[in-house]
């Protein structure tokens, strides 16, 4: 059975319900951007039973059925699963990792209200979307999502879309019949025949082309594909997990991504704050890659100077979590004393937003000038997207131009 999923916003009124919530609730009560009495729908004695905790057991058409509400900033989303399913599901489950978000550091309150999100979104069916800047964790927090849930004991694998030819990314998913291209003698599972009742992960979704998208789309709403190259359909049981580090409701707007696919992910979605969001969590992080680091090299771990943690604290950390880590191996890879301090610690500098050249335009042409800042805009992106073809796809102009300018201004290799 799949859950009921009904979303209201903080005015009381409905804005998203699933299939299953039709199949569950009268008609007359999903209508949407109109009032929705809750209390009444799910039967509640009184709205303090539902305020004062965030599930509870509740009676519709003489069944149990458990009652889940997470409250995000912009709206409230409702789980209605049955509680008799449940029982009969998690009796099948041989492991289900109650530790699964362990792994975190959840020291700030805006991990705490994630972390919380994301278990309860961890137990549905319907697909999972992730976003966050580079290097927040997104593809950690999608495999603890799926650990801690009832696939927790199946496959779980993960495909990186950025920059990917289609027919490599059709292949990798769906797998190809014997002869679908040169050299393919025999024929190949995809990653959803391969994670059937498993969980697969979409990495960087914003940069699946519209072609894929559609295909994707329709994978989704019923389960079924075919191989590149054959005729037979195949149906697999497999959670959909996205990941993105940009806002997919932008690229909507810009035409770039399917509007109906944005639609169908953006059910249940987790947004991974930046470090510099979650300061408070930098101090266990650290010692958390210390001791990582420490078991690494089966060595005991050193002594961290309370001033670090401040010296870290001040830092912006563009990179996010991944640069922490990043920047605390390499301190502890050269440190020769069982004692780490911010002698030890090499940050880069803290870069202006403004660009560096821009003021030198004495005695310079309209065309020199613009040259000079197309330049450092290449020069400051080429960090972010270091290839011509991301580069090129960031800044909405064709392949063979970017890598003409990089040729040009002497940029990359």
């Amino acid at each position: 059975m799949q859950a009921a999923i009904i979303e209201i916003n903080h005015n009381q009124q409905l804005i998203a319900y699933n299939d299953k919530a039709i199949e569950l609730f009268d008609s007359t009560s999903l209508i949407l951007n109109q009032p929705f009495d809750y209390q009444i729908i799910f039967n509640l004695k009184n709205l303090d039973e539902l305020e004062q905790q965030d599930d509870l057991i509740i009676v519709l058409n003489s069944q149990y059925f458990l009652l889940q509400k997470v409250v995000e900033s912009s709206k409230i989303v409702f789980i209605v699963q049955s509680i008799e399913y449940l029982k009969k599901h998690l009796s099948k489950i041989k492991v289900v990792n109650h530790h699964a978000f362990a792994i975190f550091a959840i020291q700030s309150v805006v991990m705490q209200k994630l972390i919380k999100q994301a278990k309860a979104f961890s137990m549905q069916r319907e697909p999972l979307l992730i976003s966050g800047e580079t290097g927040t964790g997104k593809d950690l927090l999608a495999n603890a999502c799926h650990q801690y849930s009832a696939r927790g004991d199946q496959t779980f694998l993960a495909l990186n879309c950025a920059a990917m030819p289609d027919e490599v990314v059709e292949s990798e998913l769906y797998g190809h019949a014997a002869g679908a291209y040169p050299g393919a003698i025999e024929s190949k599972k995809g990653f959803f025949e391969q994670a059937n009742g498993g969980s697969v992960l979409l990495d960087g979704i914003d940069e699946m082309s519209f072609q894929m998208q559609t295909k994707l789309l329709r994978f989704i709403n019923d389960g079924y594909f075919r191989r590149v190259g054959d005729d037979n359909e195949v149906y697999v049981d497999v959670r959909i997990i996205c990941a993105t580090k940009v806002d997919l409701a932008d690229l909507v707007e810009q035409g770039k991504f399917r509007k109906d696919l944005y639609y169908r992910l953006n059910v249940l979605s987790l947004h991974l704050p930046s470090l510099q969001e979650r300061k408070e969590d930098i101090a266990p992080l650290t010692k958390i890659f210390v001791n990582e680091f420490a078991d690494k090299q089966g060595i005991n771990p050193p002594e961290i100077d309370n001033e670090v943690f401040d010296y870290l604290s001040n830092y912006s950390w563009p990179g996010n979590v991944r640069q922490l880590k990043n920047i605390l191996y390499s301190a502890l890879s050269q440190l020769t004393c069982s004692k780490l301090t911010i002698k030890d610690i090499e940050l880069p500098a803290q870069t202006s937003s403004k660009l560096s050249n821009f003021d030198n335009i004495e005695n310079k042409t309209l065309d020199e000038m613009t040259k000079q800042f197309e330049k450092e805009i290449l020069l400051k992106l080429y960090d972010q997207y270091p290839s011509s073809r991301k580069l090129a796809k960031r800044l909405g102009v064709s392949h063979t131009a970017i890598a003409n300018k990089l040729r040009d201004y002497g940029i990359g290799r």
